[in-house]
């Protein structure tokens, strides 16, 4: 492979060689295991989401999903395995710095600042792309024009949201769904490439959940994201997902687009049954 082409694959772009063009991926997972003493809670798990896509990461409870979210977002230390993200080895970067690469994540429970406006909670995510620098911010140099730019960021994704009449109110007290989708624009303020939401239609409605998806696509073209997506709701994951795949007990049993996905039979035996979502 020449130096260029490889280039090319790991900024995640589209590659040609001889007139034959073929997708590359963004996020290459690599035979990631994780055990907590005797416990597997991942056992050689391989995928790979390409710039642009939307995957749904889906299993029953216990299944490692959110233990794969903790491994690239750099909570957890795998016990062995590889992962990179726009070229970059991730399992040596920071978890302080991991934003700054471009990744940003939602949380099962809501993760969000109760007494700070809302405005001020989306702006705790866009202060992860600051200008000022350490020192700059320590003499106070420039904070001003910082906080000023940073709020008028975030004050521009809570509109695109919909959410602008409640940027200067408390976030105590608001609707559950609301707060959802604020945690959702904090993500957004940090600019992310890879946009990973851990459970984000926990607590909806059925209508809110359908709300929910939609958004989750439009936000996908609006802002060129790459989305990883852990959910239970399998009318939503079918619905938005251009991939799936499928754990059990913490290994990868099935891997295809929703069509494929929801006619395996070790899929329906393991996780989506009769009756499911």
């Amino acid at each position: 492979m020449s130096p260029q082409r490889n280039a090319d694959r790991n900024r995640g772009r589209r590659v040609c060689n001889q007139g034959e063009c073929s997708s590359v991926s963004l996020l290459e997972v690599e035979d990631i295991s994780v055990r907590f003493g005797g416990i597997v809670a991942l056992s050689d798990l391989s995928f790979n989401i390409e710039q642009g896509q939307i995957l749904g990461l889906i299993g029953p409870n216990g299944a490692g999903k959110t233990t794969m979210f903790n491994v690239i977002s750099r909570v957890y230390q795998p016990t062995h395995g590889r992962i990179t993200f726009d070229g970059s080895d991730m399992l040596h970067v920071r978890p302080d710095n991991i934003t700054r690469h471009g990744v940003a994540r939602t949380f099962q429970n809501l993760a969000l600042w109760s007494r700070l406006s809302v405005i001020e909670n989306v702006m705790v995510g866009a202060h992860t792309q600051g200008r000022n620098g350490f020192v700059r911010s320590a003499l106070r140099i420039g904070v001003k024009s910082e906080e000023a730019r940073l709020g008028r960021k975030a004050y521009g994704i809570l509109d695109s949201l919909g959410l602008a009449h409640l940027a200067f109110r408390p976030a105590a007290g608001l609707p559950y769904g609301t707060l959802k989708r604020i945690e959702l624009a904090r993500a957004l303020a940090s600019d992310p490439k890879l946009l990973m939401l851990d459970e984000p239609a926990a607590g909806l409605t059925h209508q809110e959940v359908d709300e929910l998806g939609n958004l989750v696509k439009e936000l996908r073209d609006r802002h060129n994201l790459t989305v990883l997506l852990v959910e239970h709701h399998m009318s939503m994951v079918m619905a938005i997902s251009d991939n799936i795949v499928v754990l059990d007990f913490g290994r990868k049993i099935a891997e295809g687009n929703p069509a494929e996905i929801s006619r395996d039979p070790r899929v329906i035996e393991a996780y989506l049954g009769v009756g499911a979502e």
